[in-house]
């Protein structure tokens, strides 16, 4: 073989090598990629079936199948197989044979203390927040929370797709005031709390409360939303921190309703609305 067939073959071999080790790369960064939008494009499924398990649509106790699940949505299988070990790992469910999930049950004295426990460690994140002193940029947001409410009320009427749109609404306003406070411990226990049945602000069931008796509990709540606004931008903490925690009461009244309409299964204890 000749030094010119020689380089050849060199330069070749230092170009093939190189095309490899790029192509091996860039698979692995394409597969991270699909990972990541998979799961930016299955936030909304997983939310709706966490839904579903937090306001008891799926019972305690009840098997979840991808099939099942699958057709209840109308959606492909493909989602929901990433989705159910993530529940899982959530808490939320509990595997049953070996790759099936049931839903984890969970009796109403645990939801009453964990209900009990956020109303203790928001009303602290009121606190804590109104102590700050909050952004314009939260104040914002937090007037947005109180408008898109104001505009669910307007008639002196609620719709059933009221219950999802105050949900989303309750939800942020709460997410605000803890995601903000400043105590990166106090979310995460918050967001643990949130994955008990009927504790979390986005699960309403006006089917069992009844849509009048909603709008009567959702109306002074979302009053009370005002009212810690007005606490939280005059810095005024022991106002804001007693606000959010009787705020906490028209949830557990909703609880009580629920409870007497068959939704859990214990005898309740009724709380004095003066509790706090």
């Amino acid at each position: 073989m000749s030094a010119q067939s020689r380089a050849r073959d060199t330069v070749s071999i230092k170009l093939v090598f190189p095309l490899r080790k790029l192509k091996t790369v860039n698979s692995a960064a394409h597969a991270a990629e699909r990972s990541r939008t998979s799961d930016i494009g299955d936030a909304p499924i997983m939310r709706r079936i966490k839904e579903m398990i937090l306001s008891g649509e799926l019972a305690p106790g009840e098997r979840v199948t991808e099939q099942g699940l699958a057709e209840r949505l109308g959606i492909s299988r493909t989602p929901i197989r990433h989705i159910l070990p993530n529940l899982a790992t959530q808490g939320l469910l509990e595997p049953v044979g070996k790759r099936g999930f049931a839903v984890k049950s969970f009796s109403e004295k645990e939801c009453w203390e964990a209900l009990e426990l956020r109303a203790l460690l928001e009303g602290q994140a009121a606190r804590l927040l109104a102590q700050q002193g909050a952004s314009p940029q939260v104040l914002a947001a937090l007037d947005e929370c109180l408008q898109s409410g104001d505009r669910l009320f307007a008639e002196r009427r609620l719709r059933p797709a009221d219950e999802q749109l105050y949900g989303i609404m309750n939800e942020k306003f709460h997410r605000l005031v803890v995601d903000n406070c400043g105590s990166p411990l106090l979310k995460q226990i918050v967001d643990r709390l949130n994955l008990l049945p009927f504790v979390a602000p986005s699960v309403l069931l006006f089917d069992q409360v009844g849509i009048a008796r909603a709008y009567d509990l959702l109306f002074r709540a979302h009053g009370c939303h005002h009212a810690i606004v007005e606490a939280i931008r005059e810095r005024d903490a022991a106002r804001a921190e007693s606000l959010f925690r009787e705020h906490a009461h028209h949830q557990r009244l909703s609880m009580f309703s629920r409870s007497r309409n068959g939704v859990t299964t214990a005898e309740p204890r009724e709380m004095d609305p003066k509790e706090t």
